[in-house]
């Protein structure tokens, strides 16, 4: 499993989580993404593009501390890239906030966030 926080543009930071997402990963995902919204007050692009392993666990930890943190601080906008048909929907089912928007592709995500203007 590969982590990685990383400045988008000047209001998003992507959090990257590459290899597992599941129960094995699940603690380390959810402590680091903690440590990635308190970094700074940006919002999360979360890029689930590179996923081999998932599981209900690992889906339930990740949805469950995203609600966690915009209850906390409800002006956090968290946005996911799931290319993965069935990832997109376990997280299109999960209970998370309104607010939480589900990108199937990186290149639409980052259009959207406005990243191609920042380049």
């Amino acid at each position: 499993m590969i982590l990685q926080t990383l400045p988008a543009t000047t209001h998003w930071n992507l959090f990257k989580i590459e290899g597992q997402l599941d129960f094995t990963a699940a603690p380390t995902v959810q402590a680091a993404l903690v440590h990635a919204a308190h970094i700074d007050r940006s919002d999360l692009l979360i890029d689930l593009e590179d996923i081999a392993t998932v599981d209900e666990v690992g889906v339930n930890k990740l949805t469950g501390t995203v609600a966690r943190l915009i209850a906390e601080r409800p002006t956090l906008h968290v946005a996911f890239v799931a290319k993965d048909h069935v990832l997109a929907e376990a997280l299109t089912r999960a209970a998370m906030p309104e607010s939480v928007i589900i990108y199937r592709s990186g290149a639409e995500a980052l259009r959207s966030i406005g990243l191609h203007a920042a380049a």
